[in-house]
């Protein structure tokens, strides 16, 4: 199954959101840091009686993770979940057939090449 083109595919998508979404919430974090270390005027600057500049990007960090939730949700529904159920059927579709050829006491898989756990 591991050798499986769409499998391969799965996996890639699935990294490479992963990776987009690590590097935005790091950065996001990052940001904030840093502007907190090196520019302390400009994040006590108040906006709005005790609301500051600093404070409204803390807060902004609670909606940047709401915004990559929301962002993995839609790519899992998207993009794995349809490529998951046509895996799905393929597996199962390949243990019928193994199930009924070992019914008949065939063996058409040289040994070492079944499919591999997860």
């Amino acid at each position: 199954m591991s050798r499986d083109p769409a499998y391969q595919s799965l996996r890639r998508a699935h990294r490479r959101f992963g990776v987009r979404a690590t590097g935005v919430a790091v950065g996001g974090f990052l940001l904030y840091v840093l502007l907190s270390s090196f520019l302390p005027g400009l994040m006590n600057t108040s906006l709005s009686g005790h609301l500051t500049i600093g404070l409204a990007l803390g807060l902004g960090q609670f909606v940047l993770m709401g915004v990559i939730v929301w962002r993995y949700l839609v790519h899992m529904r998207t993009h794995v979940t349809p490529v998951v159920r046509g895996l799905r059927g393929l597996v199962r579709h390949h243990e019928t057939v193994a199930r009924d050829r070992a019914a008949f006491g065939t063996r058409t898989v040289p040994r070492g090449e079944e499919f591999r756990p997860w």
